[in-house]
């Protein structure tokens, strides 16, 4: 059988690629107020963090006025440079056909606004942002809530996340947790990190939940 009903995602480098157009967006911020650029792959361990926490891992203070700035001038810039991840339009089509329920949960502010012009939306029944909650990951709320949209309970479902702070936001809530490695965290850190999976890309994923290409159920996974 399936062992899941449900799949909540993270939406940074496990759906999308964000990494480039995060980059831009940080580095005209910098511009803007007189801070030093920062290369991609130090932008990319900060992605999946709240925005304020990144500024902070990425140039050890926040100003107030950073966001407003950020959000009126560089969100477009970001945001033109989303692109679905390689398998994830395909592992979406085929979890959708097999009736499972899915979600995004991210640390992102707005999410919904985001996820729509990736043109992802339509798979999802429930997207959870930071306006949802009052904790972001890896505290349990959003995935919490992510749960009670799709009316499952936490072992009826599974977060998929690229991070860290995902596989913990996980364990937190008594979910199965399954990394993927297309962010800044390999097998290994994600293994430690809490996961019960770890995938190369999503394209795994049906495997994982014991689904072919036609939603028809695998042999049992035994592991």
């Amino acid at each position: 059988m399936c062992i899941a009903k449900g799949v909540l995602f993270d939406f940074d480098m496990t759906l999308v690629d964000s990494s480039w157009g995060i980059t831009r967006a940080m580095n005209a911020l910098a511009r803007a107020v007189g801070l030093p650029r920062v290369s991609r792959r130090r932008v990319l361990r900060t992605i999946g963090l709240p925005l304020e926490r990144a500024w902070f891992e990425l140039w050890g203070r926040v100003e107030s006025e950073w966001a407003n700035i950020y959000r009126e001038r560089f969100v477009n810039v970001e945001s033109k440079h989303l692109k679905p991840l390689p398998g994830a339009i395909a592992a979406l089509e085929e979890l959708m056909a097999a009736g499972l329920k899915l979600g995004v949960v991210t640390n992102r502010r707005f999410a919904s606004k985001v996820v729509s012009l990736t043109g992802l939306d339509r798979y999802f029944v429930a997207v959870i942002g930071l306006e949802r909650v009052s904790n972001p990951k890896p505290h349990p709320e959003a995935l919490e809530e992510g749960l009670r949209c799709l009316g499952l309970a936490s072992e009826e479902a599974a977060f998929v996340g690229d991070s860290e702070v995902d596989m913990e936001t996980a364990r937190r809530a008594n979910i199965r947790g399954i990394g993927v490695t297309t962010g800044a965290f390999d097998a290994e850190a994600l293994m430690k990190a809490g996961a019960w999976r770890v995938i190369n890309d999503l394209s795994e994923l049906p495997y994982i939940l014991e689904l072919d290409s036609c939603g028809h159920v695998l042999k049992q996974d035994r592991g």
